[in-house]
């Protein structure tokens, strides 16, 4: 029970946390710019979008995704952008279902606000949606993308039947020289939300530093307090460097606090491979000490039980036989005895 409680609170937190960088007008924006290729994308204009400040998730996933809705003006015409951040680590295969009773209940909530002469007229049209759906899961996305793939029998029938594909970005897909070469803000987020460790969280982070420092002063104000968030899914509470970090989430400061946190880190790993050298050296050490110790005492003893062979005038072929020695190592040690 608790553990699905925490895996609940995980993702709540990782989908506000999206929500929370693409509330950003710029950063939504460049999302789509970055990772939807069509035609019309170049034509969104930042100063043309407006956020509709209303949520049309349904009561039942309100724990496991957020959304958000954007209202575009593109090339005169409204167009309203539905992005669904879907952080669950399963594939839920009803997602063409719920996205379409989304897009319903955002006509129905635009409709609220139209006056009812306007929409009654013959030329009443409603605002094209574009949804989209923004995936973080490890699991492939195996879910249908059309609408109608859902409907059974669909075959048989043909434009009559309700049909539309959303629109998908999944997170975990690209490669790090992908996202790396977009050298923006949402490429550096993602690739920074698809490390697996400590080690690797700290590496590409080393590796996007030149990034950061470019980014627009509002953009990386939201990716540093975005990064103390994911700070905390994916390093130990108690690591010192995540809490100073965490403290100096203030602008150009963080930057800056962000630099020093991973000298400290580096730092503090070179010393410790040190101290590991040093420690595995003591060690490998001692075993072989131990080892050359035991062989060397072994070889005593058998030089030992050779020798009172050769007193006792054995046979050299026994004496082999008994100790391991060569025959020559018998001769070397019969004159050794003879001297």
């Amino acid at each position: 029970m608790g553990s699905n409680s925490n895996s609940e609170s995980l993702h709540q937190r990782h989908d506000t946390s999206y929500r929370f960088l693409l509330s950003s007008k710029k950063l939504f924006v460049e999302l789509l710019r970055s990772f939807i290729d069509r035609g019309w994308v170049q034509a969104v204009d930042e100063e043309c979008v407006q956020e509709i400040p209303h949520s049309f998730v349904l009561q039942d996933f309100k724990r496991q995704e957020a959304d958000l809705v954007y209202r575009v003006n593109l090339n005169g015409q409204d167009v309203v952008f539905y992005l669904l951040l879907e952080m669950q680590s399963s594939v839920d295969y009803r997602m063409p279902y719920r996205l379409l009773l989304y897009q319903v209940e955002i006509w129905r909530y635009l409709l609220q606000n139209e006056e009812a002469s306007l929409a009654n007229r013959k030329s009443f049209q409603l605002p094209p949606i574009i949804p989209i759906v923004l995936y973080n899961g490890k699991k492939k996305w195996s879910a249908e993308r059309q609408f109608r793939s859902l409907l059974a029998n669909e075959e048989m029938f043909g434009s009559e039947l309700l049909n539309f594909e959303y629109l998908f970005i999944d997170v975990a897909r690209y490669t790090e020289d992908e996202l790396l070469s977009l050298s923006n803000t949402i490429g550096s987020v993602f690739l920074l939300d698809q490390t697996e460790d400590r080690q690797q969280l700290l590496s590409r982070l080393g590796k996007l530093m030149g990034t950061i420092q470019r980014m627009p002063e509002d953009s990386q104000q939201k990716f540093m307090a975005w990064m103390a968030n994911i700070f905390l899914q994916k390093l130990p509470e108690n690591e010192p460097n995540l809490q100073q970090f965490i403290q100096n989430v203030k602008g150009d400061a963080s930057y800056m606090a962000l630099e020093k946190v991973l000298d400290d880190i580096e730092r503090e790993g070179e010393l410790r491979g040190r101290l590991e050298g040093r420690l595995e050296g003591k060690i490998e050490g001692k075993i072989e000490g131990k080892i050359e110790g035991k062989i060397e005492g072994k070889l005593e003893e058998r030089e030992q039980v050779a020798m009172r062979m050769i007193e006792e005038q054995l046979d050299a072929d026994l004496i082999s036989r008994v100790t391991g020695f060569s025959l020559d190592k018998i001769d070397q040690l019969r004159a050794q005895g003879n001297n």
